[in-house]
């Protein structure tokens, strides 16, 4: 299988790397210096203190490829609209798109360019950090659950076969019947997480030893469970709880969070897709979400902040 990774950061490079071990595999990202270091070095997975070189094709851009049987969607949620029409060069009539982003939306942004039947989603539990060009952390791993965005026997196949890829290359994969249930399961994990972290410049292990921030992705899930039940989703508010707050952190206690990382790099977040999307479905059902409303609101001050004359922390790195 021809595969295009677009969006190769900590993600992408974990899934580009280990599915290179078996199929073509193009990692596509606009940092010149990663790409130039996975094509003349190798790809460096780093796990456990052993690191493994992996050597998947990298480009700048979906025209150097042309088009792929596959492309797996990592770019930040922020930019798959953009994304997607700078690379519709990798879209044939039958290219299978699977989105494994994090954040709420992202289906609505792909099917405006490819064909519904021919979009899958998913999700990843894997983490992530990027130690430099060509070179990630793999701090943690997890199962991946992908489905069909509209179910038929045709994306059924489509399904079994991207699972079966996923399997060989190392990855724990399952089909998912009820993906979009999965999506906002996954959503949970994001909005207790992802914020804070940032906002505390802490590892995700901070949850599994500090009982203070337990209480409180408690409380911030508990607002994200309210406002996916209204949506139609029943998920199981204790079980996510012992999943996502009392062993999730502890497997991934050395992994940096995607927003920590973001706000460390003075990036733009996808904050408004994970606690910004909390706040708005809330607003849309009349369902209060003031924890959500602050973490967004303080995140958007942080990437504010970044180039201010005020700014303490770039005086002091």
């Amino acid at each position: 299988m021809k595969i295009a990774i677009l969006g190769s950061g900590a993600m992408g490079s974990i899934y580009g790397g280990l599915l290179s071990q078996n199929e073509e595999v193009w990692c596509i990202d606009v940092w010149k210096d990663h790409v130039d270091k996975i094509n003349k070095e190798g790809l460096v997975l780093e796990e456990n203190g052993e690191k493994t070189v992996y050597y998947p094709k990298a480009v700048s851009a979906g025209k150097d490829i042309g088009v792929a049987d596959l492309v797996i969607i990592f770019v930040k949620s922020i930019n798959t609209a953009e994304a997607l029409k700078e690379n519709m060069e990798l879209f044939g009539e039958d290219t299978v798109a699977l989105s494994l982003q994090n954040g709420y939306g992202n289906a609505e942004d792909i099917i405006e360019h490819i064909k519904e039947e021919n979009m899958l989603l998913g999700t990843t539990s894997h983490g992530g950090t990027v130690i430099g060009p060509g070179h990630i952390l793999h701090a943690g791993r997890g199962k991946t659950h992908i489905g069909a965005y509209k179910p038929s026997e045709k994306n059924a196949l489509m399904v079994e076969t991207v699972v079966d890829a996923m399997n060989k290359a190392g990855f724990d994969a399952y089909a998912a019947d009820d993906v979009l249930s999965m999506i906002w399961k996954k959503l949970m994990a994001n909005i207790l997480m992802n914020g804070i972290t940032a906002i505390l410049d802490v590892k995700n292990g901070f949850v599994a030893e500090n009982e203070n921030m337990r209480t409180f992705c408690r409380d911030i899930m508990r607002e994200g469970w309210e406002v996916a039940k209204a949506e139609g989703f029943e998920l199981d508010y204790d079980a996510l709880v012992d999943e996502f707050i009392m062993k999730g952190p502890a497997a991934m206690k050395q992994n940096y969070s995607s927003m920590l990382q973001d706000t460390l790099k003075k990036r733009k977040t996808e904050v408004e897709r994970i606690n910004g999307a909390v706040s708005k479905l809330g607003k849309k059902y009349g369902i209060a979400t003031p924890i959500n409303d602050v973490v967004l609101r303080l995140i958007n001050l942080i990437e504010e902040a970044y180039d201010s004359k005020m700014s303490v922390r770039k005086y002091l790195q």
